[in-house]
């Protein structure tokens, strides 16, 4: 069979360079061969030539990580019967970067909105997102490819709709009057649209072909790592570093799924991936840990857990625990809180973080009226681009702790009673 697919490619070769068919659309005839799906559009080919310019060294980064990831990912895909090139869809939208998170909200190597993470049971709570799991998401990614197969029946589609979503892409079918040919539903997408299609063809070709195009991968650092119990605290990235003499890049790197830089605590401690030697020193100094910390206070919203600390003279912001952001602790007093330094220098004026879920009818401008902020504090915490708010997610608020019971309360407030309030003010 090897050979009989190789005569047949060399066929194609041939044929195709008789009929002027360029090197980019003689490459998809070949994997076409192999049941990838042929389309070609000039996109694809000024996006490979992209590809091959390996600006900043990206496309020998993204080659290594596809080394990297690729073995797992097979693994997974081959469970669901999903076809070989599937692994390659990463490569397009994320760069198989764990810790990707584009404009609409999308998070992870395989970029899911929050609602499809929920619906393939991959957790977010607070500074914790399992859609930055490789292993988690890909293995909820191949289930959705999966679904969205068996609904279109058509890898083109499937690929469309994994980024855009089938309903957007079920309104672009209907307003052509169901006509399923994707040529015509490709030329009635929006132009952003069409670039997970686009992506995905040119990152396999360039990837796929990589040797050949003589792409040289960068390798992503292999670290010998055993899975080991955190302790019952939320655990700051930071004690790991100065303690245990762990690199920040490593442990980001091997726990991509906790944000803020730090292992939360969800009344039970998380499963945190260490190296093998440091794996040992955590466990010998695991009662010690706490004692490091120094925790003054844990304030508990709505079942998420935040942990504060006191601020004394020379420490930084108090902040622990992040909710929709990736700032890590050392950049926290400049991203996440734009008090002035002189605030935090005396502790006469603790301010801890709270967290508050959305409601259906929540507005900017009523929310930063009842926890006594401005609005453009809340969207700069929250790192809002407009004033839209998506109902069930959490917003934090730096707040005294003094009150912390009143903005506690604010919780299970009706919309009309927070408008009273907003009113009163």
């Amino acid at each position: 069979m090897k050979l009989k697919s190789r005569v047949i490619i060399i066929l194609f070769l041939v044929c195709g360079l008789a009929m002027g068919q360029n090197d980019i659309q003689l490459r998809l005839k070949t994997l076409e061969v192999r049941g990838l799906p042929y389309f070609y559009c000039e996109e694809i080919e000024t996006t490979v030539n992209d590809w091959l310019k390996n600006e900043n060294e990206s496309t020998s980064i993204f080659y290594g990580r596809l080394q990297y990831y690729g073995e797992k990912i097979e693994r997974i895909q081959e469970k669901y019967g999903l076809p070989w090139f599937v692994k390659y869809i990463p490569a397009g939208s994320s760069g198989f970067e764990p810790r990707y998170r584009d404009e609409s909200g999308a998070s992870g190597m395989w970029p899911m909105s929050y609602t499809i993470g929920k619906k393939y049971n991959l957790k977010e709570v607070a500074s914790y997102d399992e859609r930055r799991d490789p292993e988690k998401s890909s293995e909820a990614a191949c289930l959705y490819l999966r679904d969205l197969y068996h609904i279109y029946g058509d890898w083109l589609k499937v690929i469309t709709a994994f980024r855009i979503g089938p309903i957007r892409l079920n309104q672009v079918i209907h307003k052509l009057g169901g006509d399923l040919d994707f040529t015509h539903i490709y030329n009635s997408l929006e132009p952003e649209e069409r670039l997970p299609v686009i992506q995905f063809y040119a990152a396999l070709i360039v990837l796929h072909h990589a040797n050949q195009y003589g792409i040289e991968p960068i390798a992503v650092k292999e670290i010998d790592a055993v899975v080991v119990k955190s302790v019952n605290t939320v655990l700051p990235f930071s004690i790991l570093t100065e303690k245990f003499g762990l690199s920040l890049s490593d442990l980001r790197n091997l726990n991509p799924e906790f944000r803020a830089d730090v292992v939360p605590f969800m009344g039970i401690p998380c499963n945190v991936k260490l190296p093998a030697h440091i794996a040992l020193l955590f466990n010998e100094k695991r009662d010690s840990i706490a004692s490091w910390i120094k925790l003054e206070s844990v304030v508990a919203i709505q079942g998420v857990l935040l942990d504060t600390q006191s601020v004394k003279d020379g420490d930084s912001v108090a902040m622990l625990v992040v909710a929709k952001s990736d700032v890590s602790l050392s950049d926290s007093a400049s991203k996440t809180n734009p008090l002035p330094k002189s605030k935090f220098a005396d502790g006469n004026d603790k301010k801890i973080w709270v967290y508050y879920r959305i409601k259906s009818g929540d507005a900017i401008y009523t929310l930063s009226d009842i926890f006594d902020c401005t609005p453009q504090q809340l969207t700069h915490w929250n790192s809002l681009r407009g004033n839209n708010l998506r109902v069930g997610s959490m917003l934090k608020f730096h707040v005294p702790l003094k009150r912390n019971g009143y903005y506690t309360k604010l919780n299970s407030l009706t919309i009309a009673q927070k408008r009273n309030i907003a009113g009163s003010d």
